[in-house]
């Protein structure tokens, strides 16, 4: 993976992070952290950037309804750009910003099939551990298939 394309991942997680503290009222707690991590900008500057962030969490909030995507989603895109920056200026603060984000876990935990089947006389059970498509099709039982609309 290239480290332009590595920079532009962990931006995205970085962004990703803060729209959802933003939304679920949490930026103020996180604001300190991400402030501490803005520092090798200087002062001034990460003020300006905690500055524009405040303004979003306002602007998300006042937003009506219809118009609160849109307002995110311009929100992201300049972030986006603006950490995405900070960090090919600055490649050592990925490990900062990476310790600023959830815990993800790396290998998922394989999943043990589980099911119970009670009262299902005369009926059919699906066990699957992905995604079941049947085609354009669909799946039927006991029942004749559908005809194709013409």
């Amino acid at each position: 993976m290239s480290s332009e394309l590595d920079v532009m991942v962990l931006a995205s997680q970085g962004v990703n992070t803060l729209v959802a503290e933003l939304v679920r009222g949490g930026w103020q707690s996180t604001r300190a952290a991400f402030a501490r991590f803005l520092r090798r900008d200087g002062q001034e500057s990460a003020a300006r950037q905690l500055e524009m962030i405040d303004q979003a969490e306002q602007a998300l909030a006042s937003a009506p309804d219809g118009e609160r995507e849109e307002v995110r989603r311009r929100f992201e895109e300049r972030l986006l750009r603006q950490l995405a920056a900070y960090l090919d200026r600055y490649p050592d603060m990925a490990d900062e910003l990476r310790q600023l984000l959830p815990e993800v876990e790396e290998e998922v935990a394989p999943h043990k099939p589980a099911i119970s089947a009670q009262n299902n006389t005369n009926s059919q059970i699906v066990q699957a551990l992905g995604d079941i498509n049947g085609g354009a099709g669909g799946i039927n039982y006991g029942v004749p298939g559908r005809q194709a609309e013409r």
